[in-house]
């Protein structure tokens, strides 16, 4: 894992995620939270996963999420907040059911916006804030 440490922030930017091409981080720990930055469906070499298949993407940048929230010392269970952009609104079915197979039982609180994404094969991204308990 690749982790800064700023006073009482550490910056996170997991080696099995590829390295963020803009100023940002993929997530920050602050204290008992974590924010975790926008995840897409893409492999650790940043190829996008599942071309056209928006839960194939979801999967893979839920995938990627648990894999900040890890360094973090975080798990999916611990996750209170949820944005999802979505390309296509008319997607939401399918990206809604496999969110909630990840998630289960799991319901945190959620927004879902449509949003125009940095790369046109990407169908959907999800940032997350969680805290632990």
């Amino acid at each position: 894992m690749n982790q800064a440490m700023s006073g009482r922030l550490h910056f996170l930017n997991p080696k099995e995620l590829p390295e963020p091409s803009a100023a940002l981080s993929h997530g920050v720990v602050a204290g008992d939270m974590i924010f975790v930055a926008g995840q897409c469906g893409v492999d650790e070499q940043g190829g996008t996963v599942g071309v056209g298949d928006i839960a194939e993407q979801t999967r893979q940048a839920i995938t990627n999420m648990e894999i900040v929230l890890d360094a973090g010392g975080f798990a999916l269970t611990d996750v209170v907040y949820v944005t999802a952009f979505l390309v296509d609104l008319d997607d939401f079915d399918a990206y809604d059911r496999a969110y909630a197979e990840a998630f289960g039982d799991h319901r945190p609180a959620r927004a879902t916006v449509r949003a125009d994404l940095h790369s046109v094969d990407l169908l959907v991204e999800i940032q997350a804030i969680a805290r632990k308990a």
